[in-house]
């Protein structure tokens, strides 16, 4: 394997004599669309050949990635490893619910949001490295309705652009079918009205965007909830207010930065709890997987995942940095 090509930021840094304990057991649960990916049979047999047990699950079907995270715990795995994208970590996640077992990720989906800000390679090899060389951190998740996310919920424009995102768009274009289906979006803009409560405020609004960070960024890495800390024990809530096209097209653009927080149209709160209500069902998005309600109950959960990172999400360079 090739050594990381960078150092991990305010991160346990393992010794020589720690880094690779002999016959750790393994489990990957592979996305079935990525059964065929060209480097990770060659990873699973240097993984086995080092020592390593490694049991391969391969996803068929929505949901069966919790299942099998469940069966890799009842093995007693030493970690469960989710290589895939956005919806097979959040799987995954979910599967460890109440578990200690540390998380993996392989990030081989199309916009592997989480796995970019937390310097994870979306090289094989190299991912694997991290989580055969690092030691896991713990760090905190959120739930909406009970289920758990990593990263980044959103409603309004980004929700219904991720939603009508067609499956063949995203394995040709990557993250820019996300770009383009949410321009559709804008052409057509509306707002939606809703309540929105949290521990300090209640008010009813209109609005077009909001969203709900445990990390900084998403859709293809949109600075959406910028001031984000995964372990600060709370939730970084962006609301975003009913506006006319044309300055909302403008204020695309600063949210794509980073660059929205102190913007007029803007409510911009830190809370441990989060609740929207509408009359009419809205979607909303939870790690690049669509959700359709009139209630949405959003909660932090302080350090409540082991997890094998390069470096805090909290540290990853912002929108230009090289």
């Amino acid at each position: 394997m090739v050594a990381l090509p960078y150092s991990p930021i305010r991160m346990p840094t393992p010794t020589r004599s720690s880094t690779t304990r002999a016959h750790k057991k393994l489990a990957l649960i592979l996305h079935g669309a990525r059964a065929d990916h060209p480097q990770l049979r060659n990873l699973v047999e240097w993984v086995r050949g080092k020592g390593h047990e490694v049991r391969v699950y391969v996803t068929w079907e929505k949901g069966d990635a919790i299942w099998m995270t469940r069966d890799a715990a009842h093995w007693k795995a030493d970690a469960v490893i989710a290589a895939g994208g956005d919806g097979t970590v959040n799987e995954v996640v979910n599967g460890l619910d109440g578990l200690s077992v540390p998380l993996g990720i392989i990030p081989i989906g199309t916009a592997n949001d989480f796995a970019k800000q937390a310097g994870i390679p979306t090289d094989a090899d190299h991912a694997m490295d991290v989580i055969l060389q690092r030691k896991p951190v713990r760090i905190d998740t959120a739930e909406i309705n009970g289920r758990r996310f990593l990263n980044v919920s959103t409603g309004g424009i980004g929700a219904e652009a991720t939603a009508e995102t067609p499956a063949e768009a995203k394995e040709a274009l990557g993250p820019l079918a996300y770009a383009i289906s949410g321009l559709r979006k804008l052409a057509g803009v509306h707002a939606w009205p809703a309540r929105f409560t949290g521990e300090d405020f209640d008010f009813d609004i209109k609005f077009v965007i909001f969203a709900v960070g445990n990390t900084r960024a998403t859709g293809g890495s949109t600075w959406v909830t910028p001031r984000a800390r995964v372990r600060d024990g709370l939730l970084d809530v962006v609301i975003v207010k009913e506006m006319p096209r044309g300055e909302l097209a403008r204020f695309s653009l600063l949210m794509r930065k980073g660059e929205h927080l102190d913007n007029e149209n803007v409510h911009y709160v830190q809370t441990p709890t989060f609740t929207v209500e509408s009359r009419k069902p809205i979607t909303v998005n939870v790690d690049g997987e669509p959700m359709t309600g009139k209630k949405f109950v959003y909660k932090v959960r302080p350090k409540d995942l082991a997890i094998f990172m390069a470096h805090l999400p909290d540290d990853a360079p912002g929108p230009g940095a090289a």
